[in-house]
């Protein structure tokens, strides 16, 4: 998640006097870094993505459900 990276160390409080803008940063850090930086933190990001995406899953399956049960004619909810 590149993108990520890059918004991560913008919004940093050593940005301002680091970096001009947003491509500068992905330039520094690649040149600096290396291109493998730019994925750092990409593994626990896709883990909080999945288990938040599955836990709205899960509360909205839950929900009509109950919805289901309470109106099953679908008349008014």
């Amino acid at each position: 998640m590149p993108i990520d990276t890059i918004k991560t160390r913008t919004q940093s409080l050593e940005a301002r006097k680091n970096y001009k803008n947003s491509f500068a940063c992905a330039v520094s850090i690649f040149q600096n870094e290396g291109v493998l930086t730019l994925w750092s933190g990409a593994l626990p990001r896709l883990g909080r993505l999945s288990l938040s995406g599955g836990i709205v899953f899960a509360m909205y399956e839950k929900t009509m459900e109950i919805f289901d049960k309470v109106d099953p004619e679908r008349k008014y909810i």
